[in-house]
């Protein structure tokens, strides 16, 4: 086996506990759908995820399970909760007995499950290799690397504490990680030569992501690699016009150097352009 396949191989560590938080939450053990129970319970073992095996001070639970004033029996309901969710995760444990998965610790409770456990560990994992990958000249592999990796999405991260504050900054960051991975997506198609889908894929972006230049750089870049200057060249006039209205400001310099470079048909100019992506670094 070659050093490509053993990375590739890498990639995919086995845990018997296994979290989706890609979109709703879901765990299976040992490839078993687990029942947590009611939303509340799915909440407190999302926030115990987000820490990573550290603690969390009950009262910190207590604070970001209940965004407005808990109610008296908070504490309370916080154990009973913290009991069936270790008897979910553990089932074989005697009650009462020792927890290797949900403890408590003198700071508060702790989840200890290793991080290739949760979806999010993998994606971006599978997202770095993409991007090594390409950078090494192994397209194929990197198309297979992305689209593994966007493949573990299932809707909106973190669903269930989408209202809690305490998951916004994660959200925040694994929404911004799934767009780069698009962007990064098309730019494999594009080095690949498939670049009808990565033109699809393009308009799918600056649709999703109107005033985001990175995506119509990579339009603009597919068009003209696909023969329609002219498309492109309309392409740059539609977001010009969209950021004037929208910001009151012109394309970057960078787009403007690729409006240049479409109308003169300088392909030397539009490769060093397209060199620099995947851009910018992903979190």
């Amino acid at each position: 086996m070659n050093s490509l396949s053993v990375r590739l191989d890498q990639t995919t560590p086995l845990s018997p506990l296994e979290f989706g938080l890609l979109g709703p939450l879901v765990v299976r053990s040992h490839g078993r759908l687990l029942d947590i129970g009611p939303p509340k319970r799915r909440v407190l073992l999302i926030r115990l995820l987000l820490e990573r095996r550290l603690a969390v001070p009950l009262e910190s639970l207590v604070d970001d399970l209940w965004t407005s004033r808990p109610p008296p029996s908070a504490v309370s309901s916080v154990h009973a909760h913290i009991s069936r969710l270790r008897s979910a995760l553990e089932p074989g444990r005697v009650r009462r007995g020792t927890t290797s998965v949900l403890a408590r610790e003198p700071m508060g409770y702790a989840l200890r499950v290793p991080a290739e456990a949760q979806d999010v560990f993998r994606f971006e994992r599978k997202l770095g290799l993409a991007r090594r990958l390409l950078g090494e000249g192994h397209i194929r592999e990197a198309r297979q690397e992305i689209d593994a990796a966007l493949a573990l999405w299932r809707g909106a991260p973190l669903a269930e504490a989408a209202d809690h504050p305490f998951a916004a900054q994660e959200i925040a960051r694994l929404e911004g990680a799934r767009l780069l991975g698009r962007e990064l997506r098309v730019t494999i198609l594009i080095r690949g030569g498939s670049l009808e889908e990565a033109v699809l894929s393009a308009e799918e972006l600056t649709f999703r992501t109107p005033l985001r230049e990175v995506a119509w750089e990579l339009l603009m870049h597919a068009l003209y690699l696909s023969g329609r200057p002219a498309d492109a060249l309309q392409q740059y006039a539609k977001l010009r016009g969209l950021l004037l209205e929208e910001l009151g400001i012109d394309p970057s310099p960078r787009l403007q150097q690729m409006q240049t470079a479409i109308l003169r048909q300088d392909d030397t100019r539009l490769t060093a352009l397209g060199a620099s992506w995947p851009r910018p670094a992903l979190p």
